[in-house]
C-alpha cells in the first residue's frame, strides 16, 4: 500500500502487539478513527524477510520510551491502517460543503 506523509489513513485493526511492552498511558490509535500520517519508517523485523512499514500520526504524540536502539517514540504497524483515496474524499467534501444558492 502507498503510505505518505500528510495522507489520511483509517485504523482498521487496533490490536497492537508491542503496546504491552510500553509504559501505561501511551496513546494508541483506535479502530475506525482517521489519522494524518506524520512519519513513515521502514524497519526490519526478526522473522520477516522484508522491511515493514511503520507510521506515526499528527494526532498522536507520545514521549520517547526506552528501546534497544535508545529512546524512541513508538510507531504503529502500517498493516493496521488503510490509506484513504483523496479523489473519493474530495467528492465527499464537495457533497458535504455548503452551497451558496442564488435566491429565485
Amino acid at each position: 500500500m502507498d503510505y505518505q506523509v500528510s495522507k489520511l489513513v483509517a485504523c482498521i485493526d487496533d490490536d497492537f502487539r508491542f503496546t504491552r511492552e510500553c509504559e501505561p498511558g501511551m496513546v494508541i490509535p483506535h479502530k475506525g478513527t482517521v489519522y494524518r500520517v506524520r512519519t513513515v519508517d521502514l524497519f526490519r523485523v526478526r522473522g520477516v524477510d522484508k522491511a515493514l512499514t511503520f507510521l506515526r500520526f499528527d494526532e498522536i504524540h507520545n514521549p520517547k520510551y526506552p528501546s534497544i536502539v535508545g529512546p524512541y517514540e513508538p510507531v504503529f504497524d502500517a498493516r493496521s491502517f488503510l490509506p484513504l483515496d483523496d479523489r473519493r474524499l474530495d467528492a465527499l467534501r464537495r457533497h458535504l460543503a455548503p452551497v451558496d444558492r442564488v435566491p429565485a
